[in-house]
């Protein structure tokens, strides 16, 4: 917990000497690893804002935070393994009603755009994906729930996870090269600690908003259909 508090202080105060401590450097690791994996894995947590923890990752790359090439290193490895974990829900968990009720409470556009993309595109679709919120975490499920058994998925897996993450954290990283961001560098940094804030939020009051919706709707037919059968039964009378 007191590292956690020592985080936020630091990002705060945009203290890059405690960020770029070891003891807190590898609770950023782990964060970043977790949060990446649970993304592209977990369809409840497929609000979490990936792409712009992407690009303040890339940031704090040219800020001498992160090591370049180990952050992109931990990052493929989480969104590899969030892939996978997604797919094997969908091969070997996708009857049950806990997975069930995950996919219903994803907007239907986005399951919309998965079918079509994995339809037309089979396991290409993947690399397109991964660039599309909720889209990249619903179509490993996908994948699993159509039988699918091959090892071209764990290989375009990893190429896609890699593309993704090598893509954003080097635009993250170039802009943090930019005249424009050192120039304004504390104003920017604050807006981009907030916008994952933002999403985060955001996305967890859409989630809950979305459930006590379809919980409501799953409730009114019961009712109309109680009301249907006792003006049957005062007619029979």
């Amino acid at each position: 917990m007191e590292t956690i508090i020592t985080l936020y202080h630091a990002f705060v105060n945009l203290d890059i000497a405690t960020l770029s401590n070891p003891n807190v450097l590898w609770t950023l690791y782990g964060m970043l690893f977790v949060i990446i994996l649970l993304e592209n894995g977990v369809l409840p947590a497929a609000f979490l804002p990936g792409d712009s923890l992407l690009f303040l990752t890339g940031v704090l790359i040219s800020l001498d935070v992160f090591h370049f090439g180990l952050i992109n290193l931990i990052l493929i490895v989480g969104a590899a393994l969030g892939t996978w974990l997604g797919y094997a829900q969908g091969l070997w968990l996708g009857s049950t009603k806990l997975v069930q009720g995950w996919m219903a409470n994803i907007p239907e556009k986005y399951h919309h755009k998965s079918e079509v993309l994995f339809h037309k595109y089979g396991l290409q679709a993947l690399f397109i994906g991964r660039f599309i919120a909720f889209v990249r975490t619903l179509l490993p499920m996908m994948a699993g729930l159509s039988g699918l058994h091959s090892r071209k998925f764990h290989i375009y897996n990893l190429i896609s996870a890699t593309l993704w993450i090598s893509l954003i954290v080097t635009l993250g990283y170039l802009f943090g090269l930019s005249p424009i961001f050192k120039e304004y560098e504390k104003q920017i940094m604050s807006l981009l600690m907030l916008i994952p804030v933002f999403l985060l939020v955001s996305g967890l009051i859409f989630s809950v908003l979305l459930s006590v919706k379809r919980l409501f709707n799953n409730k009114t037919p019961s009712k109309t259909a109680s009301n249907s059968n006792e003006k049957k039964i005062r007619s029979k009378k």
